[in-house]
């Protein structure tokens, strides 16, 4: 009783230290080493701090989620636009703009032809080929069709006999789907693109939408950045929800934003101009009489494009003024409305399955292996140490402060139990979370921690997807990655990168294995610590294809000094970047209580704040898949000089994920569709999703709620 009771005063006795080596045995596999009795204010402090009871842990979440959308507005309204400078002729002068028009012959082969179909608004139209004729590239074949649908304006005698224009015309209205398919029936070109009377094109506009045919594997259709004449952006690409709504993406935004500016996958993309293979539309049927007289059309046709085995794509490279539904102004709204509200249910009914199956962006939490006695450990920090020897000595530095952290339904685990690891999964998918991403730790052929992952991969069970993370530092004395007494060091050699990725393959082909469009996905912890990761990845890339197991996807951690430099992953030779948060957003303020520990030298930081910031942190002009955290605090590993975040809590940290699932939707594609949770069971690091004694579940909870929330709540 007297070692249970007073272990602070017999802590440093031999006779001591053999009792508690014989209760770890006792307690094993559970066991948990020892556990330093902190001061009595500082065990008062943590008493009284609140326990989940419903309603305080939530109570955050309005306050932050308003905090986001003022941050969102005030980030937008520090860069203002400017208005863009459009052909606007007057009714005087249409006649002569027209006979001014000058198109070169296309020949019997073009390369391109351009669609446009018309019903009245000549001004419009007039405009709209003099901007084409503008901006015609200089050499390439293209032809022009004027699709007119029985216009009863000047448009006929205007257009009807310029030369070098195609002029098609109904003489009665059959509407812009039908006129549309019509004229597509007549089209010679290898490509066609689909362009509103209503828009005016600009420098380049063409050439770009037919390079990313030749850029990017497997391309069914293109279309471009559209910009009001305001100079605000009216879509780049846009996103369908499981109702069969649309959002455009970036909507009244500034178009000059880093993440509106590189080419990228996307839902649709509008038929104000769209651009694809002739031969596909034809074979397709070009737009579904579905959906007549118009409005969805062109959501149907990508996504038709889709299921043929092609990929959608957006290209700001092509900007396109657009004077929306000017077309359709004069169209009586009610009406309006009713095709619009038909067409949906006809989209939704029709491809709610393929909408749904990446509508959600997967959740993949980070998952950290050191709860098991390793030889090394051993070693270096005493016999039986496991993360639990640090997490159960940790006490609180001030009032207020939340220490020690005690797990609840999980206890003390160890995770050589395969049943551990079951349970584990078995939680994080009841709350919505799609996997693990374990950390990996290599040293120049030495593996460490790898029981855990290595006891997955010779089972079928838990049938739970994973990705693997090279924390790829050398393993030091200190805990937070800086380079001081080194205990096994990294190579990083041209003969450590092969050896290294023929491991990794051996996890690639699991069938649980976490891949992107059929690439396993690999993440490295800091690429900047390589000579030359780009080398690196490209000798992975090459034995990987050599070994017949593909291409590989992958991506960087955006770690230290990368956390807030937004470096292209392509710098590293990476496809992708993964935010890492609290990295590179916390704000340093004094502890809320009076400091309890005289030995405290660490810093505190208000978690709400970190989510607002990270939250609302502008998106760059590459893919990156956002990070949210549950909370961090580093005390258990660092007592005295710990950095911790106060007001961390389930509410604040749903408003976050909400936020981070939104954005993903918006601006993510397919199963590039991501967000990254850190993490799992970071517990010396206050940074955990599983249940402990003081929140229980409520930040799986948030997890959930914020999986529902997002498909229900509309942005600010």
């Amino acid at each position: 009783m007297l070692f249970s009771n007073f272990s602070f005063i017999f802590k440093d006795l031999y006779a001591y230290k053999c009792w508690l080596d014989y209760q770890q045995k006792l307690e094993a596999p559970a066991a948990v080493a020892a556990v330093q009795a902190p001061p009595a204010s500082a065990a008062f402090s943590a008493r009284a701090l609140p326990d989940a009871d419903g309603i305080w842990e939530w109570q955050d979440y309005p306050s932050v989620r308003a905090r986001i959308a003022q941050a969102k507005a005030a980030d937008r309204a520090s860069r203002p636009v400017e208005p863009i400078a459009t052909l606007d002729f007057s009714p005087q002068e249409l006649a002569e703009k027209a006979a001014r028009l000058r198109f070169r012959d296309p020949g019997p082969a073009p390369r391109v032809s351009v669609i446009v179909p018309v019903y009245n608004n000549v001004k419009l139209t007039i405009e709209c080929l003099a901007s084409l004729a503008r901006h015609m590239p200089s050499g390439m074949p293209v032809e022009i069709i004027v699709a007119d649908d029985a216009s009863s304006d000047d448009t006929q005698a205007l257009l009807g006999t310029l030369a070098n224009i195609r002029y098609l015309r109904h003489e009665q209205n059959v509407g812009f789907l039908r006129n549309c398919n019509r004229a597509m029936a007549k089209v010679n070109g290898q490509y066609t693109v689909y362009l509103n009377n209503d828009v005016q094109v600009t420098a380049g506009w063409l050439e770009a939408l037919l390079a990313t045919f030749d850029r990017y594997d497997n391309v069914g259709a293109v279309g471009p950045k559209f910009v009001y004449p305001s100079g605000h952006l009216q879509e780049a690409g846009a996103a369908l929800a499981t109702d069969g709504t649309a959002t455009m993406v970036g909507f009244g935004e500034n178009p000059n934003e880093p993440r509106f500016n590189y080419t990228r996958r996307v839902d649709y993309v509008s038929g104000a101009c769209l651009m694809a293979p002739t031969a596909l539309l034809k074979r397709l049927g070009g737009f579904s009489e579905e959906f007549l007289p118009c409005y969805c059309e062109d959501s149907d046709l990508c996504l038709s494009i889709r299921a043929d085995g092609h990929e959608i794509y957006y290209n700001p490279q092509a900007t396109i003024i657009h004077h929306l539904s000017k077309t359709t102004a004069a169209t009586d709204s009610d009406f309006k409305m009713a095709c619009i509200s038909k067409n949906i249910s006809v989209l939704n009914r029709k491809w709610a399955s393929s909408i749904e199956k990446n509508f959600d962006p997967r959740l993949i939490a980070f998952f950290l292996p050191q709860f098991h006695p390793v030889p090394e450990n051993d070693l270096w920090w005493g016999k039986g140490f496991t993360e639990w020897t640090n997490v159960s000595k940790a006490y609180p530095n001030f009032v207020g402060h939340y220490q020690p952290r005690i797990p609840a339904d999980l206890g003390y685990y160890d995770l050589r139990l395969t049943e551990v690891l079951k349970a584990q999964a078995e939680l994080a998918q009841r709350y919505g979370i799609h996997g693990f991403c374990f950390y990996y730790y290599w040293f120049d052929g030495h593996r460490l921690l790898e029981r855990p992952v290595e006891q997955l991969l010779l089972s079928d069970k838990p049938d739970i997807p994973f990705c693997l993370c090279w924390a790829n530092e050398n393993w030091t004395r200190r805990w937070d990655g800086m380079e001081q007494e080194v205990l096994m060091a990294q190579a990083h050699t041209d003969e450590d990168d092969v050896a290294v990725i023929y491991d990794l393959m051996r996890f690639f082909k699991d069938d649980r294995y976490i891949k992107i469009d059929g690439r396993p996905l690999i993440l490295i912890y800091r690429v900047t610590l390589f000579p030359d990761f780009a080398k690196t990845a490209a000798t992975w890339r090459k034995v990987c294809r050599e070994q017949g197991l593909g291409e590989i996807y992958i991506a960087m951690v955006e770690s230290f000094e990368l956390a807030q430099a937004n470096t292209p992953p392509s710098a590293f030779g990476c496809d992708a970047a993964v935010e890492f948060p609290p990295q590179g957003m916390a704000e340093i303020k004094p502890p809320s209580g009076a400091v309890v520990n005289p030995e405290f030298t660490g810093n505190v930081a208000d978690y709400r704040d970190v989510a607002v910031r990270y939250a609302s942190r502008p998106a760059p002009g590459y893919t990156r898949f956002k990070g949210a955290m549950p909370g961090w605090d580093n005390t258990a590993r660092r007592q005295h000089a710990g950095f911790c975040f106060e007001q961390a809590t389930p509410g604040a940290f749903q408003a976050w994920l909400e936020e981070s699932i939104t954005d993903t939707r918006e601006q993510n594609f397919g199963d590039e569709r991501l967000v990254f949770i850190n993490a799992w069971n970071e517990w010396a690091e206050g940074a955990y999703l599983e249940p402990d004694r003081r929140f229980g579940h409520t930040y799986l909870e948030a997890v959930s709620n914020a999986l529902d929330a997002s498909r229900l709540l509309k942005k600010n």
